[in-house]
Protein backbone atom coordinates (compact mmCIF):
# COMPACT_ATOMS: atom_id res chain seq x y z
CA UNK A 1 0.00 0.00 0.00
CA UNK A 2 2.94 2.26 0.56
CA UNK A 3 4.59 1.73 -2.34
CA UNK A 4 1.14 2.25 -4.29
CA UNK A 5 0.21 5.53 -1.81
CA UNK A 6 4.07 6.69 -3.28
CA UNK A 7 3.55 6.41 -6.69
CA UNK A 8 0.46 8.08 -6.86
CA UNK A 9 1.60 11.02 -5.83
CA UNK A 10 4.25 11.04 -8.13
CA UNK A 11 2.32 10.90 -10.84
CA UNK A 12 -0.50 12.43 -10.05
CA UNK A 13 -1.61 16.17 -8.88
CA UNK A 14 -1.50 16.58 -4.80
CA UNK A 15 -3.83 18.07 -3.17
CA UNK A 16 -3.02 20.50 -0.03
CA UNK A 17 -4.03 18.65 3.14
CA UNK A 18 -5.41 20.30 6.74
CA UNK A 19 -2.05 20.00 7.67
CA UNK A 20 1.22 17.29 8.05
CA UNK A 21 4.99 17.54 8.14
CA UNK A 22 7.70 15.15 7.70
CA UNK A 23 8.80 13.56 11.25
CA UNK A 24 11.75 15.08 12.57
CA UNK A 25 12.98 18.19 13.49
CA UNK A 26 12.51 20.30 9.99
CA UNK A 27 13.90 24.10 10.00
CA UNK A 28 11.71 26.72 8.41
CA UNK A 29 14.47 28.41 5.82
CA UNK A 30 12.32 31.09 5.06
CA UNK A 31 14.82 33.31 4.00
CA UNK A 32 15.98 30.79 1.36
CA UNK A 33 13.02 30.25 -0.56
CA UNK A 34 13.38 33.65 -2.03
CA UNK A 35 17.01 33.79 -2.13
CA UNK A 36 17.25 31.64 -5.64
CA UNK A 37 16.98 33.68 -8.85
CA UNK A 38 14.28 30.78 -10.25
CA UNK A 39 11.28 29.06 -9.30
CA UNK A 40 9.51 26.30 -10.42
CA UNK A 41 5.75 27.32 -9.45
CA UNK A 42 4.71 28.63 -12.87
CA UNK A 43 4.26 24.87 -14.13
CA UNK A 44 4.09 22.84 -11.48
CA UNK A 45 1.70 20.14 -10.71
CA UNK A 46 1.58 19.91 -7.49
CA UNK A 47 -0.50 22.12 -4.72
CA UNK A 48 1.09 23.07 -1.37
CA UNK A 49 -0.25 23.71 1.53
CA UNK A 50 0.11 27.50 2.52
CA UNK A 51 1.55 26.51 5.77
CA UNK A 52 3.53 23.36 6.54
CA UNK A 53 4.30 20.39 3.62
CA UNK A 54 1.92 17.58 2.47
CA UNK A 55 1.90 14.42 4.76
CA UNK A 56 4.07 12.26 4.10
CA UNK A 57 3.76 8.49 2.18
CA UNK A 58 6.49 7.15 4.17
CA UNK A 59 6.69 8.63 7.85
CA UNK A 60 10.51 7.52 9.48
CA UNK A 61 10.04 4.19 10.83
CA UNK A 62 12.49 4.65 13.48
CA UNK A 63 12.97 6.68 16.71
CA UNK A 64 16.59 7.26 17.26
CA UNK A 65 18.04 9.87 20.20
CA UNK A 66 17.72 12.94 20.78
CA UNK A 67 19.90 15.01 22.87
CA UNK A 68 19.38 18.01 24.62
CA UNK A 69 20.64 20.71 22.26
CA UNK A 70 20.82 23.13 25.53
CA UNK A 71 18.47 26.61 23.51
CA UNK A 72 15.35 26.55 21.28
CA UNK A 73 15.26 26.16 17.68
CA UNK A 74 18.17 23.93 17.83
CA UNK A 75 18.18 19.79 17.11
CA UNK A 76 20.50 17.37 18.32
CA UNK A 77 19.68 13.62 17.57
CA UNK A 78 21.15 10.36 16.42
CA UNK A 79 20.63 8.68 13.22
CA UNK A 80 19.40 6.95 11.23
CA UNK A 81 15.26 7.21 11.42
CA UNK A 82 15.38 4.44 8.35
CA UNK A 83 15.72 1.15 8.64
CA UNK A 84 17.66 -0.34 5.77
CA UNK A 85 14.01 -2.14 4.83
CA UNK A 86 12.59 0.93 4.60
CA UNK A 87 14.76 2.81 2.36
CA UNK A 88 15.18 -0.07 0.09
CA UNK A 89 11.01 -0.06 0.15
CA UNK A 90 11.21 4.07 -0.93
CA UNK A 91 14.15 3.11 -3.85
CA UNK A 92 12.09 -0.01 -5.25
CA UNK A 93 9.19 2.52 -5.77
CA UNK A 94 11.38 5.56 -7.41
CA UNK A 95 11.21 6.38 -10.62
CA UNK A 96 14.21 5.70 -13.17
CA UNK A 97 16.13 8.27 -13.84
CA UNK A 98 20.36 8.65 -14.00
CA UNK A 99 23.14 10.79 -13.27
CA UNK A 100 26.64 10.79 -12.87
CA UNK A 101 28.61 9.82 -9.94
CA UNK A 102 30.41 12.81 -7.64
CA UNK A 103 34.17 11.48 -7.69
CA UNK A 104 35.71 10.79 -4.38
CA UNK A 105 40.13 9.70 -4.33
CA UNK A 106 39.64 9.65 -0.33
CA UNK A 107 42.38 11.37 -0.58
CA UNK A 108 41.00 13.16 2.43
CA UNK A 109 39.56 10.55 4.11
CA UNK A 110 42.13 7.95 4.55
CA UNK A 111 40.82 7.72 8.25
CA UNK A 112 37.33 7.11 6.85
CA UNK A 113 38.23 4.77 4.04
CA UNK A 114 40.49 2.63 6.95
CA UNK A 115 37.20 2.58 9.42
CA UNK A 116 34.70 1.62 6.31
CA UNK A 117 36.92 -1.02 4.71
CA UNK A 118 39.16 -2.82 7.59
CA UNK A 119 36.77 -2.59 10.17
CA UNK A 120 36.52 -0.22 12.69
CA UNK A 121 34.26 2.28 14.34
CA UNK A 122 33.04 5.31 12.58
CA UNK A 123 31.25 8.69 14.11
CA UNK A 124 29.51 10.85 11.38
CA UNK A 125 28.37 14.02 12.24
CA UNK A 126 26.36 16.01 10.29
CA UNK A 127 25.78 19.83 10.99
CA UNK A 128 23.61 22.82 9.14
CA UNK A 129 20.41 23.26 8.52
CA UNK A 130 17.15 21.44 7.18
CA UNK A 131 18.51 20.60 3.86
CA UNK A 132 21.61 18.41 5.97
CA UNK A 133 18.28 17.21 8.33
CA UNK A 134 16.52 16.08 5.24
CA UNK A 135 19.68 14.51 3.86
CA UNK A 136 20.37 12.57 7.17
CA UNK A 137 16.52 11.75 7.39
CA UNK A 138 17.35 9.71 3.85
CA UNK A 139 18.32 6.83 5.80
CA UNK A 140 21.45 6.78 3.62
CA UNK A 141 23.90 5.66 7.10
CA UNK A 142 21.51 2.30 6.67
CA UNK A 143 22.72 1.88 3.37
CA UNK A 144 26.23 2.52 4.74
CA UNK A 145 26.07 0.13 7.21
CA UNK A 146 24.98 -2.12 4.58
CA UNK A 147 27.66 -1.43 2.10
CA UNK A 148 30.56 -1.70 4.55
CA UNK A 149 29.41 -4.61 7.41
CA UNK A 150 32.60 -4.75 8.96
CA UNK A 151 32.59 -1.35 10.28
CA UNK A 152 30.90 0.38 13.46
CA UNK A 153 29.14 3.25 12.18
CA UNK A 154 27.34 5.60 14.37
CA UNK A 155 26.26 9.40 13.37
CA UNK A 156 24.44 12.17 15.31
CA UNK A 157 22.88 15.15 13.35
CA UNK A 158 23.13 18.80 14.78
CA UNK A 159 21.06 21.41 13.06
CA UNK A 160 18.54 24.76 13.47
CA UNK A 161 15.99 25.55 10.65
CA UNK A 162 18.10 28.79 8.12
CA UNK A 163 20.95 27.44 10.17
CA UNK A 164 25.07 27.47 8.50
CA UNK A 165 28.28 27.74 10.23
CA UNK A 166 27.39 31.53 11.23
CA UNK A 167 25.24 29.54 13.62
CA UNK A 168 27.49 27.13 15.03
CA UNK A 169 30.70 29.12 15.35
CA UNK A 170 28.96 31.30 17.93
CA UNK A 171 28.25 31.05 21.81
CA UNK A 172 30.36 27.81 22.41
CA UNK A 173 28.44 25.65 20.48
CA UNK A 174 31.40 23.52 18.73
CA UNK A 175 32.45 23.55 22.13
CA UNK A 176 29.56 22.14 23.63
CA UNK A 177 27.68 19.92 21.17
CA UNK A 178 29.95 18.77 18.80
CA UNK A 179 33.80 18.22 20.62
CA UNK A 180 32.66 16.20 23.07
CA UNK A 181 30.92 14.11 21.13
CA UNK A 182 34.38 12.79 19.47
CA UNK A 183 33.01 12.38 15.80
CA UNK A 184 35.87 10.65 13.11
CA UNK A 185 34.30 12.50 9.95
CA UNK A 186 32.14 15.75 10.15
CA UNK A 187 29.67 16.79 7.47
CA UNK A 188 28.55 20.42 6.58
CA UNK A 189 26.20 21.11 4.19
CA UNK A 190 22.73 23.10 3.54
CA UNK A 191 21.79 25.76 1.81
CA UNK A 192 21.86 28.43 4.19
CA UNK A 193 26.10 29.12 4.66
CA UNK A 194 26.76 33.07 4.64
CA UNK A 195 30.48 32.76 4.34
CA UNK A 196 32.89 29.84 3.42
CA UNK A 197 35.12 31.59 6.15
CA UNK A 198 32.89 30.50 8.67
CA UNK A 199 32.73 27.17 7.67
CA UNK A 200 36.70 26.89 7.91
CA UNK A 201 36.35 28.66 11.14
CA UNK A 202 34.19 26.07 12.48
CA UNK A 203 36.84 22.99 10.43
CA UNK A 204 39.32 24.90 13.05
CA UNK A 205 38.00 25.08 16.07
CA UNK A 206 37.29 21.44 15.66
CA UNK A 207 40.45 20.22 14.47
CA UNK A 208 42.28 22.34 17.13
CA UNK A 209 40.51 19.46 19.52
CA UNK A 210 40.28 16.32 17.31
CA UNK A 211 43.20 17.04 14.88
CA UNK A 212 42.31 13.88 13.38
CA UNK A 213 38.72 14.24 12.53
CA UNK A 214 38.03 14.55 8.67
CA UNK A 215 35.39 16.53 6.67
CA UNK A 216 33.20 16.37 4.29
CA UNK A 217 31.92 19.61 2.98
CA UNK A 218 28.37 19.66 0.80
CA UNK A 219 26.53 21.97 -1.56
CA UNK A 220 22.92 22.38 -1.83
CA UNK A 221 20.97 20.59 -3.75
CA UNK A 222 16.92 21.17 -3.74
CA UNK A 223 15.93 24.36 -2.98
CA UNK A 224 13.53 26.65 -5.05
CA UNK A 225 15.29 26.83 -8.43
CA UNK A 226 14.66 25.13 -11.23
CA UNK A 227 17.03 22.35 -12.13
CA UNK A 228 15.38 21.93 -15.30
CA UNK A 229 17.27 25.54 -16.18
CA UNK A 230 21.38 25.15 -15.75
CA UNK A 231 21.86 29.04 -15.72
CA UNK A 232 19.52 29.47 -13.45
CA UNK A 233 20.70 26.97 -11.32
CA UNK A 234 24.45 28.22 -11.80
CA UNK A 235 23.24 31.35 -10.14
CA UNK A 236 21.68 29.91 -7.25
CA UNK A 237 23.03 30.68 -3.78
CA UNK A 238 24.54 27.54 -2.82
CA UNK A 239 24.88 25.91 -5.77
CA UNK A 240 27.52 23.55 -6.70
CA UNK A 241 27.58 24.19 -10.46
CA UNK A 242 28.33 27.71 -9.80
CA UNK A 243 29.87 30.85 -7.67
CA UNK A 244 29.76 28.82 -4.59
CA UNK A 245 30.42 25.90 -5.82
CA UNK A 246 34.04 26.88 -6.58
CA UNK A 247 34.32 29.12 -3.37
CA UNK A 248 33.56 25.76 -0.84
CA UNK A 249 35.99 23.69 -3.34
CA UNK A 250 38.51 25.77 -3.25
CA UNK A 251 38.28 25.60 1.05
CA UNK A 252 37.94 22.03 0.95
CA UNK A 253 41.18 22.36 -0.73
CA UNK A 254 43.34 24.55 1.61
CA UNK A 255 41.81 23.15 4.30
CA UNK A 256 42.06 19.61 2.83
CA UNK A 257 38.39 18.11 3.18
CA UNK A 258 36.79 16.03 1.26
CA UNK A 259 34.09 17.70 -1.29
CA UNK A 260 30.72 16.88 -2.70
CA UNK A 261 28.62 18.61 -5.15
CA UNK A 262 25.02 17.11 -4.69
CA UNK A 263 24.22 20.13 -7.64
CA UNK A 264 25.01 18.65 -10.31
CA UNK A 265 23.60 14.63 -9.97
CA UNK A 266 20.60 15.79 -8.26
CA UNK A 267 19.30 18.42 -11.51
CA UNK A 268 20.64 14.77 -13.74
CA UNK A 269 18.39 12.66 -12.16
CA UNK A 270 15.39 15.34 -11.80
CA UNK A 271 15.74 16.10 -15.23
CA UNK A 272 16.51 12.56 -16.84
CA UNK A 273 13.28 11.33 -15.04
CA UNK A 274 10.97 13.43 -17.20
CA UNK A 275 9.25 14.26 -14.13
CA UNK A 276 8.16 18.02 -12.71
CA UNK A 277 11.10 18.72 -9.74
CA UNK A 278 8.02 19.31 -7.69
CA UNK A 279 7.12 15.41 -7.79
CA UNK A 280 10.45 15.36 -5.54
CA UNK A 281 9.46 17.96 -2.95
CA UNK A 282 6.79 17.72 0.43
CA UNK A 283 6.67 22.07 -0.35
CA UNK A 284 8.43 24.34 -2.12
CA UNK A 285 11.91 24.43 -1.00
CA UNK A 286 12.20 20.50 0.81
CA UNK A 287 12.43 17.23 -0.17
CA UNK A 288 9.68 14.53 -0.47
CA UNK A 289 10.57 10.64 0.55
CA UNK A 290 11.77 10.16 -2.48
CA UNK A 291 13.57 13.65 -3.17
CA UNK A 292 15.41 12.07 0.08
CA UNK A 293 16.41 8.88 -1.90
CA UNK A 294 17.72 11.18 -4.82
CA UNK A 295 20.43 12.23 -2.24
CA UNK A 296 20.63 9.16 -0.08
CA UNK A 297 22.19 7.67 -3.88
CA UNK A 298 24.30 10.49 -4.38
CA UNK A 299 25.42 9.63 -1.16
CA UNK A 300 26.12 6.30 -1.70
CA UNK A 301 27.95 6.52 -5.21
CA UNK A 302 30.11 9.18 -3.39
CA UNK A 303 30.90 6.56 -0.41
CA UNK A 304 31.48 4.08 -3.52
CA UNK A 305 34.44 1.33 -2.40
CA UNK A 306 36.33 2.11 -5.66
CA UNK A 307 38.39 4.53 -5.34
CA UNK A 308 37.27 6.54 -8.46
CA UNK A 309 33.63 6.34 -9.74
CA UNK A 310 33.50 9.30 -11.95
CA UNK A 311 33.63 8.27 -15.32
CA UNK A 312 30.34 6.75 -15.84
CA UNK A 313 26.18 7.73 -15.13
CA UNK A 314 24.53 5.45 -12.49
CA UNK A 315 21.03 4.60 -13.89
CA UNK A 316 18.51 3.39 -11.67
CA UNK A 317 14.88 2.11 -12.91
Amino acid sequence: MKIAALLLAISLPALPPASGQDTGPTGRNTGDASADPGDMMADSPVRFPEKGALPPAFPPDLKPRTHDAGEPGYYLFDSPPRSLAQVREIQAAMPPGTFTPPPNNWVHLKLTRRALTEGGSLHIMAIGDSIVNDTMRSGWISLLRATYPGATITATVYVRGGGGCQHFSREGRIARHVVPREPDLVFIGGISQERTALIGAVIDEIRAARPETEFLLGTGAFGTTDPRHPGKLAAARHSGTGKYGGELRKLADQKHCAYLDFTSPWAEYLVSSGLHPHRFYRDRVHANAVGEQVLARIFMAFWSPQPDNSTSEIEFK
